[in-house]
């Protein structure tokens, strides 16, 4: 099932331990003091899947001003800051994948950002195959919703394989173009 994370979990935490990919290692809570900011200014930060007790999955976002201040790889050619959401961690267990539990939790990102007028949305993937990047890194269930790879640099300096990649949202009541798809 996946939910929100909600500001009771960003002030207390989640109760067990969780893999951020971002930074390679385990987590017990949001340790950060702007995540509280963050889910104040926005309405949230991410959501969980879980299985009964358990978290089984993870994908967190921010507005790109804040990303920029933690220093969070963004796209360069986006000057649009204010209108941009950037995902900055997607993570499932090895064990739950192919269960559509990235795809769904990228979906409800993607209803949050258009629900709060934001207009692009930005990612950190692994543009090679899935079963080379992973399933945590890659960009496979990103492509399903229309996101484009930006192959000009690397996502992050330290991960040659990662790259950037974004959607441009529409606004609600707008129609899609066909060749848009």
């Amino acid at each position: 099932m996946i939910q929100p994370i909600t500001h009771e979990e960003i002030l207390t935490g989640l109760g067990q331990d969780y893999y951020c990919y971002m930074f390679g290692t385990n987590h017990h809570e949001y340790k950060c003091g702007m995540w509280p900011t963050v889910f104040d200014e926005v309405g949230g930060i991410g959501y969980l899947a879980r299985e009964g007790d358990m978290i089984v999955g993870q994908l967190i976002f921010l507005p790109k001003k804040y990303a920029r201040r933690i220093a969070l790889a963004t796209s360069p050619e986006n000057s649009n800051i204010a209108g941009t959401m950037v995902i900055s961690c997607l993570y499932v267990l090895r064990e739950y994948g192919d269960k559509g539990i990235a795809s769904g939790m990228i979906a409800e990102t993607l209803g949050f950002c258009r629900k709060r007028g934001y207009t692009r949305v930005e990612a950190i993937v692994d543009h090679r195959p899935p079963q080379e990047a992973g399933i945590n890194t890659s960009f496979a269930p990103f492509r399903k919703f229309g996101f484009l790879l930006d192959n000009s640099r690397e996502g992050w300096e330290f991960r040659p394989d990662s790259r950037m990649c974004s959607l441009e949202l529409q606004r609600t009541g707008e129609q899609a173009d066909p060749g848009d798809v």
